[in-house]
């Protein structure tokens, strides 16, 4: 067994007063950047989703835990569809990433400059910045992870074991906003195990720690598990039908690439220096936990982007390693000024910070696009800023054709989206609709059409809805909305049919419209 002064001899970190702030200001600094973006554009698709997910609060959900619609329905309440108070949580999650990443390098044994390095390259990598940018699980799960990994730290030091009860809290937050997180906790798990820093575990704060995190992620098991695991079908599907083919030189690549030309050196060289460094010897395990993480996304055939959560501890690391490499101040002063350089080059592509026509000139200038992340076709604008676009237009022309049936066709009548994306900006930008919006898709499925609804049944679709097939009597084309270069290719110009004459409950049909996806 390894002596305790082992672990807790980190040297300590340079720098005063001045170094202890610089977390905090870095965090203030994140924070403006994400507010000059304010709602230049509109509410992100998912947004929309996860706002109607918000006022129908459960347990689960077919596509995600339960938190981020909790977090939803709290901001919708407050600050309606006004977008910059609709982002807020995100916001601040992203401002605490990097703080804690920095007091994280600091913990490390970093001084001023490692916190500044880790704090900048986060704050400033276009990817991160994006995923934190909106409200969805992207910007919360990073949050959980970071401060997992810092209470973790601070228990292979010799803290007070009962933090136990923290990282077990933590680690169930983290799986009730991303299931991923679940992966990345787990690895972590399995990298104290394998290191020296296993002799914190020697504790029954641990078993306390692990019963309040199952204990709190239980009630969501227990839904997916009622429900007939409808995640995993979701997962199969996706990759099968939706998301890009993987490759595994596609996605290092992507991993190299995408998160910043800065980024990778940084995260890189700190997980180098944990792995073989002495001085990282007692945080080895962060190495090896995002060692496996990655392994693991790879073996699924996961998306680049899902490695965002494992980049803050690692970019801590890398601070620290990187301030022990350049010693002179110049050297020092020249990365963190190209760290901002190039985030000022790129952050503009990945978070709406310039008008829409000067975005398509900025990146048509810089000569870069979007990696497809999915099986669409893209238009001029990549899928993050497309999907911004259109769900005003759209609800209001299913509002109006709602308002020209006659009043008893309206006490029958149900509105049918092709996707969750549809379907929620139709309940969002036209609440008080008083005719339900149904679905077949994800978590629109399992709320089904309510009982007596659906003749006459609004289509939102393209020239080829048929009306399902023989499942009415008559088709009317009711209104078509004009094209628009700014929106998905396959959103745009929706025709909207009225079908009449139903010849079977629409509720007899429905296991045929399930889409999981």
């Amino acid at each position: 067994m390894v002596p305790p002064s082992e672990f807790s001899a980190v040297p300590a970190p340079e720098g005063g007063h001045a170094a202890r702030l610089l977390p905090a200001a870095l965090a203030v600094a994140t924070f403006a950047l994400h507010a000059a973006a304010g709602g230049r554009y509109g509410i992100f698709r998912d947004e929309l989703y996860f706002i109607v997910c918000g006022e129908r609060l459960g347990w689960g959900y077919v596509d995600q835990p339960p938190g981020i619609a909790l977090i939803a329905r709290g901001a919708h309440a407050l600050f309606g569809t006004w977008v910059p108070g609709l982002r807020l949580p995100a916001w601040l999650a992203s401002a605490a990433t990097v703080f804690l990443a920095a007091r994280l390098a600091r913990r490390l044994g970093g001084g001023a400059f490692a916190a500044a390095l880790a704090g900048l390259v986060l704050a400033a990598s276009p990817l991160l910045a994006g995923l934190g940018h909106y409200l969805t699980m992207n910007a919360f799960e990073p949050l959980a992870i970071v401060a997992l990994a810092c209470v973790l730290a601070r228990l292979v030091q010799g803290d007070t074991p009962r933090l136990w009860l923290l990282a077990g809290a933590l680690a169930a937050a983290g799986a009730l906003l991303k299931y991923t997180s679940v992966l990345l906790a787990l690895a972590l798990l399995a990298g104290l195990v394998a290191t020296p820093a296993r002799r914190a575990l020697w504790t029954r704060w641990t078993l306390a720690g692990a019963a309040l995190a199952a204990a709190l992620v239980l009630p969501n098991v227990l839904w997916q598990a009622a429900h007939g695991l409808p995640f995993l079908e979701l997962v199969r599907n996706g990759q099968l039908e939706k998301n890009a083919p993987f490759s595994l030189g596609g996605f290092a690549r992507a991993l190299l690439l995408e998160f910043g030309p800065l980024a990778a050196p940084v995260w890189l060289g700190g997980l180098a220096w944990l792995l073989l460094a002495e001085r990282a010897r007692p945080f080895r395990f962060l190495a090896l936990g995002g060692s496996l993480y990655l392994a693991l996304l790879v073996a699924t055939r996961g998306k680049a982007y899902y490695a965002a959560p494992a980049l803050p501890m690692l970019l801590a690391a890398g601070g620290v390693a990187i301030e022990r490499a350049l010693r002179p101040g110049a050297l020092r002063l020249a990365a963190l000024s190209s760290v901002v350089v190039t985030g000022a080059v790129g952050l503009p592509l990945a978070i709406p910070l310039l008008p829409v026509e000067i975005f398509v000139r900025y990146q048509a200038a810089l000569g870069v696009s979007s990696e497809p992340l999915e099986r669409h076709a893209y238009g001029v604008l990549p899928q993050i800023f497309a999907d911004q676009h259109g769900w005003e237009a759209l609800a209001a022309a299913v509002a109006a054709v709602v308002r020209s049936l006659p009043p008893e066709e309206r006490t029958h009548a149900a509105v049918f989206a092709q996707n969750y994306g549809e379907a929620a900006a139709i309940e969002v930008h036209a609440a008080g609709l008083g005719v339900p919006v149904v679905s077949g898709h994800n978590q629109y499925f399992l709320w089904g059409p309510p009982e007596g609804r659906g003749d006459p049944v609004i289509v939102v679709s393209d020239a080829q809805e048929d009306c399902g097939g023989d499942l009415y009597r008559e088709r009317t084309l009711a209104a078509r909305l004009p094209s628009s270069p700014w929106v998905m290719p396959y959103e745009d110009a929706r025709w909207i049919w009225i079908c009449r004459g139903a010849t079977r409950p629409l509720a007899d049909v429905w296991p045929t419209v399930r889409h999981y996806q």
